[in-house]
């Protein structure tokens, strides 16, 4: 199978080898919506913080003096996607800032507005509220309150769009788990031009150097230098058996198109093999977004 790749931080335009129509998609991830009402009460004080930052973390050069809160930027790519003749949106995470009901509201109403499918995979902040602590337990605590976002399975789905099959797995612990394993090796060798979604992004040694700079830390999954001391600090454990075959398993895999992924709020694009490449995306809480179109290449 051909693979070509071209691409500029908002865009990308992806080749392949055995398709018959074009298939657009736009991805999207790191808006960060952060809204709370008395509905969620019990964390309002904890999250009073977050949404006073996330309220004025965008500012234009042509806006007035007070900043794009996040919901709103959020918003504006969801109503422009309407006018793009989408084939799916593909959401990667850390939508929303923490599982309020009016975050989850306010994402789900601008997602509506989009017309298109979606497809949604969780981030580390979309199920975790900040006076609470936890990882796996957790997650499973608050995904049944994402379902009006994850419409599905919430550790991994698939839909097939145009002769591409995209699979999602939720990898917002830094970890992938035995059934997530199985869904990738079995739909990651059907023969079907495959693109992964992910909220956390595979280390690579290109990227892990810039995500270093950035965080202090290589926050990436799979990544065979991350300290223990460091992984402590944000809350992770050593990579599991698991979480290192899903990765070999995915950048080895002949199917492999694509990941777009998130997370580390930059831009990047990565060879994962001569065929595939990792796309992370500009954070939307800034208002960026990715068109990604993939069209057919000649037999």
């Amino acid at each position: 199978m051909r693979i070509t790749h071209a691409w500029s931080a908002e865009t990308a335009s992806i080749g392949v080898e055995g398709l018959t129509s074009m298939v657009r998609v736009l991805h999207v991830t790191d808006a960060h919506i952060a809204l709370i009402d008395e509905r969620d009460a019990e964390h309002i004080e904890s999250c009073r913080q977050r949404c006073q930052h996330w309220g004025n973390v965008r500012w234009d050069n042509d806006s007035s003096s007070q900043g794009i809160a996040t919901h709103h930027s959020f918003a504006e790519i969801m109503n422009d996607a309407a006018e793009l003749n989408l084939d799916l949106i593909a959401l990667t995470g850390d939508i929303i800032d923490f599982p309020s009901q009016a975050s989850i509201e306010s994402a789900a109403a601008s997602i509506a507005n989009a017309r298109a499918r979606t497809l949604y995979t969780s981030g580390n902040h979309d199920w975790h509220f900040p006076n609470l602590q936890g990882r796996e337990e957790l997650r499973e605590a608050w995904w049944p309150r994402l379902q009006p976002l994850l419409d599905g399975h919430a550790a991994c789905q698939r839909h097939t769009i145009g002769g591409i099959q995209f699979l999602s797995f939720d990898n917002s612990t830094y970890q992938v788990d035995e059934e997530q394993l199985a869904f990738a090796r079995q739909h990651l060798q059907s023969g079907i031009p495959s693109v992964v979604l992910l909220h956390i992004p595979l280390s690579v040694p290109t990227l892990r150097a810039p995500t270093l700079a950035r965080w202090q830390a290589p926050i990436l999954i799979a990544d065979p230098d991350w300290d223990r001391e460091s992984r402590h600090r944000w809350e992770t454990s050593e990579d599991s058996a698991t979480t290192i075959e899903f990765a070999r398993t995915v950048t080895t895999s002949e199917d492999l198109v694509a990941v777009l992924c998130g997370h580390i709020h930059f831009p990047q694009v990565d060879s994962l093999s001569n065929r595939a490449a990792q796309y992370v995306g500009a954070p939307a809480f800034a208002g960026s977004k990715r068109l990604v179109e993939f069209y057919p290449l000649p037999v």
